[in-house]
């Protein structure tokens, strides 16, 4: 039986938000830190400069899990730096996903990988613990404990756990049709005459 997250990453973030009806994008994330990832959910909720939350989120070890942080601070705060992760590494983690902003990127050290708005020096304080395993909304998509989170250098989705055997056939049924297409337009055809091509052929 395939690994389910060496299909997940081996598919990308491109390929699978398409085959799940283009749903789960996490508009405006990105990789800044290590390589492409998935893995399950776990979530928190902490306030705007505050990450108190994180330290109580990451009291258990969570091997091969990618840790969702939703923040209020939407980017204007640092809220992870080089210490975090280094807990985050001992403890197992895969990944982290900030709707925030990280910091120290030259001493980052992946894995995990970190994936977050951007960088940005501004730190926080720890005075408000949040919410740990909770339904969260990261980048207006709701993210639950269990889901599935693929991270790449396209950018960062969510796939429902029950969605993810149909979208990964779905997937790699549009990843064979784009690789037949590629090797039309290295044969000649342009892309849009290669597309007509194969278009025909599943009509006859």
């Amino acid at each position: 039986m395939a690994d389910p997250v060496m299909t997940l990453v081996e598919l990308g973030v491109p390929t699978l938000y398409e085959a799940a009806g283009r749903r789960g994008l996490m508009q405006g994330l990105r990789l800044v830190a290590g390589a492409p990832f998935a893995g399950r959910a776990q979530t928190a909720q902490i306030p705007a400069g505050d990450n108190l939350g994180i330290h109580v989120g990451l009291r258990e070890p969570r091997a091969g899990d990618v840790f969702c942080v939703a923040s209020a601070g939407q980017g204007m705060y640092g809220v992870i730096g080089e210490l975090l992760v280094e807990q985050l590494r001992t403890a197992g983690w895969i990944a982290i996903v900030l709707d925030d902003a990280a910091r120290d990127i030259e001493l980052l050290n992946p894995p995990p990988s970190v994936a977050a708005r951007g960088v940005c020096s501004r730190g926080t304080v720890k005075l408000r613990p949040g919410r740990s395993g909770v339904d969260v909304s990261m980048a207006g998509v709701l993210v639950r404990p269990g889901d599935w989170i693929i991270g790449d250098h396209d950018g960062v989705m969510m796939l429902p756990d029950e969605r993810r055997a149909e979208v990964v056939s779905a997937a790699q049924a549009r990843f064979e049709k784009e690789t037949r297409i590629a090797e039309l337009v290295r044969s000649g055809r342009t892309v849009l005459d290669a597309g007509r091509i194969l278009a025909a052929a599943a009509e006859q």
